[in-house]
């Protein structure tokens, strides 16, 4: 089973700081990644930064699932590597945070694949994500991150 690459970048009128803040932050995610519906805050296991337990809405007839999201590593304030630890998925990602003269951009690359055939109704889901519809919930993705770390997304 291919992996699903799913990157883009969000300039925002945010200071590079604030969107840290947000992005650092696991509990935040559910606020901001559209896809997720609830995140449940976990100790993190030895050599993780942090944890969360993150539920994943999905369109029926799949039910929504869940998996475990580990911070790998951090370099404060600008690069956040993320893995999924368990769950229907296995992959990685990357957040990057890059200062801007009007503010930031956070830009995200992150690489997905389907753990398992029993899961494979899931490829059509994450492969949306590259599509226009798909693109339109990242851009709001990125405006609610955004809006959340106290700003607005910039015109590109």
């Amino acid at each position: 089973m291919g992996a699903i690459d799913i990157d883009g970048c969000w300039p925002t009128t945010v200071p590079v700081g604030d969107i840290w803040a947000v992005v650092t932050d696991l509990s935040t995610w559910g606020e901001w990644w559209p896809a997720i519906s609830h995140v449940e805050p976990l100790e993190p296991p030895a050599g993780s930064v942090s944890a969360a337990r993150l539920t994943f809405s999905t369109r029926p007839p799949l039910r929504p699932f869940t998996s475990t999201v580990q911070v790998t590593d951090q370099q404060e304030p600008h690069r956040l590597e993320v893995a999924l630890a368990d769950g229907p998925l296995r992959g990685a990602g990357t957040f990057t945070i890059a200062e801007e003269p009007e503010g930031s951009t956070a830009c995200y690359d992150v690489s997905l694949a389907v753990r398992s055939l029993l899961f494979r109704p899931l490829e059509p889901i994450l492969r949306s994500a590259t599509r226009a519809n798909g693109r339109a919930r990242l851009e709001r993705a990125g405006a609610d991150l955004a809006a959340l770390a106290g700003g607005t997304l910039r015109s590109r």
